[in-house]
């Protein structure tokens, strides 16, 4: 995973959009032009911001700078195990709504985005039943 990639990720996976993210970033209307490109900068691969330049992203979503560090400077054989789904590590694990941690069920999926994708697709089949029926309940 890029240095890009892994903000993207962890921006996605806690609901922001880059408009959303840019007016957290900056409150005042005329400073969101410049923070809206900063943060697509940011994002495009090939682009790595300065570690404390960066590291005020922390104020809108979770994670780990050392992580980005590691994505920007190490080879990719000492990169960190990274979750596809959310962007969460060993060192930052997700926490669902009983305190439980994430664990990992593949090499690149965490337990918590394993069970977000199998409630969309539960959902998406019932919404297709759903939708295939007529008003009795038969299929159509």
């Amino acid at each position: 995973m890029t240095p890009a990639a892994y903000l993207r990720t962890r921006r996605a996976a806690a609901g922001l959009t880059l408009d959303a993210a840019a007016c957290a970033l900056a409150p005042r209307i005329a400073d969101r032009r410049v923070a809206y490109a900063l943060l697509r900068l940011w994002e495009t691969d090939g682009v790595v911001g300065e570690a404390g330049d960066v590291a005020r992203l922390r104020t809108l979503y979770p994670f780990d700078v050392d992580v980005y560090r590691q994505l920007a400077e190490e080879p990719a054989d000492r990169h960190p195990t990274i979750c596809t789904g959310c962007g969460c590590t060993q060192n930052d694990a997700c926490i669902d709504d009983v305190s439980t941690a994430c664990h990992w069920v593949a090499d690149d999926l965490c337990s918590a985005c394993e069970d977000s994708a199998t409630r969309s697709s539960v959902a998406w089949m019932y919404r297709a039943i759903v939708h295939s029926t007529d008003g009795e309940g038969a299929t159509a």
